[in-house]
């Protein structure tokens, strides 16, 4: 009976020490976010797409007054940084900024025909967002000479 309980309690320690090896990785990243409230992912979202993701989470600063609480109200909100390479359109980057109902989007292109071409798409963009429940949606393109991927 002592032999069948000592095997049952081994068996377990082992299930735990598993199941501890497996969370390890999301321990760590939980972690990381604590200290840096930054998301970072690349990979391809689709077949021959290549995406590059930031998010970066809101402030957690609290207290803030007179010139400090001008600086911390521009860094509040949810801001993420995409960089994306699709082949029948080209790289560009996008920059997303949602503060107090107001969403921002801003296009960043080195191309000028992607810079047409996402130009071109822009109003349908704006109609398809200003139906969500936004107070404000802001959009814009812009074209850089070189332009920094994240």
């Amino acid at each position: 009976m002592s032999a069948g309980r000592e095997l049952l309690e081994l068996n377990t320690m082992r299930q735990r020490e598993v199941v501890n090896e497996n969370l390890q990785g999301l321990v760590r990243q939980q972690l990381e976010l604590l200290v840096t409230p930054t998301i970072r992912w690349e990979g391809d979202v689709w077949a021959g797409i290549f995406m590059a993701l930031v998010i970066n989470l809101p402030g957690q600063e609290e207290g803030a007054s007179g010139d400090e609480s001008e600086q911390s109200e521009a860094e509040e909100g949810w801001r993420s940084e995409m960089h994306l390479d699709v082949p029948e359109l080209g790289e560009f980057s996008v920059a997303l900024w949602l503060y107090r109902g107001t969403l921002s989007v801003d296009f960043t292109t080195s191309s000028g025909e992607v810079q047409q071409r996402l130009d071109e798409q822009l109003p349908a963009l704006e109609q398809r967002l200003s139906a969500l429940d936004l107070r404000k949606v802001q959009l814009k393109v812009r074209q850089l000479d070189t332009y920094e991927a994240l």
